[in-house]
């Protein structure tokens, strides 16, 4: 059995989450009062009490997201589960790298949250959108995109091979959902509140890029499958380049996967609030175990799979 860590991303927190984690298990607990204290606001009573509204705000969301997928993967370890590879989507990228040990939790959440407020303000609400074309191969949102004239539209997540997500100008991304429904594709806008992975985000990028100039990345200790081209690193060097590269660019969440089972990953544990990582993976392997982390229920489930 060789196993992988793959981390949660923006859009599946909801009011609650991992609450019976944190009251049950230490080492998430700990997670969460990291996240307090280097944010110096409460970041788990946002989790535990806040209302979706709030959750679902840019700013709370990704400094929730992120101490949510670290507090599961340290529950993990605290009953001896540690993996082989890790990545993350998006967000969940910032977690399996600090995870891999690239950066301190004290330095990552203060630049989650830079990370978080300038997406927002890159595009002002109401100019920028997304959309999932569900059973849709790449190719054929791709060569939606390329006819758009009303707007800016790109592919922005290869989520599998039958669902590609595309970002832009609302007006872009309106369109290419009319011309996918024509098609008989099935095209679902996303409640997001920026047009993340596109050139839209050109601004953000560059004030990653400027705060991690700050920050030294430490070469990992496993390696971490990144987004922009779904390899792996172990370069703390690279890990920084790589994720101002994200920001504007496209997640390649099927060939991540696809070059995971490549090496010999043949054991995928979800790690944070949601399922969506894990229906990916159903969707884009065969022959895996897919298993995932949010809770103590699914804790405990996990658990006794990888002891039978």
């Amino acid at each position: 059995m060789k196993i992988a860590f793959l981390f949660s991303g923006q859009g599946a927190q909801y009011p609650g989450m991992m609450k019976d984690l944190y009251e049950a298990e230490a080492a998430a607990k700990e997670v969460f009062d990291a996240a307090d204290a280097a944010l110096g606001r409460s970041i788990s009573g946002l989790c535990f009490d806040g209302t979706q509204e709030e959750l679902n705000l840019t700013h709370n969301t990704q400094p929730c997201m992120l101490a949510a997928d670290l507090a599961a993967a340290a529950a993990l370890k605290a009953h001896g589960i540690e993996p082989a590879a890790a990545a993350g989507f998006s967000l969940g990228e910032y977690a399996a790298l600090t995870w891999a040990g690239a950066v301190s939790m004290a330095d990552v959440f203060p630049i989650i949250q830079v990370r978080a407020d300038a997406m927002q303000e890159a595009v002002a609400p109401g100019e920028g959108a997304m959309a999932a074309f569900v059973g849709a191969a790449p190719e054929q949102v791709e060569e939606i995109c390329g006819k758009v004239t009303s707007g800016y539209v790109t592919a922005a997540n290869y989520n599998s091979p039958v669902q590609t997500v595309v970002s832009g100008t609302a007006a872009g991304v309106d369109e290419a959902c009319r011309m996918a429904e024509e098609q008989g594709l099935r095209c679902v806008k996303l409640a997001v509140s920026a047009p993340f992975h596109c050139a839209l985000m050109e601004p953000a990028a560059m004030k990653l890029k400027e705060t991690f100039e700050t920050v030294t990345f430490g070469d990992l200790s496993l390696p971490v499958y990144m987004n922009v081209d779904g390899n792996p690193i172990t370069s703390g060097a690279l890990a920084s380049d790589l994720l101002v590269r994200q920001a504007m660019n496209p997640v390649r969440w099927t060939k991540t996967l696809e070059n995971m089972q490549r090496d010999g990953i043949d054991t995928f544990i979800e790690c944070g609030p949601g399922k969506t990582l894990s229906g990916l993976v159903k969707k884009t392997l065969k022959d895996v175990k897919i298993l995932r982390v949010e809770n103590l229920k699914t804790l405990e489930s996990t658990l006794k799979e990888l002891q039978d």
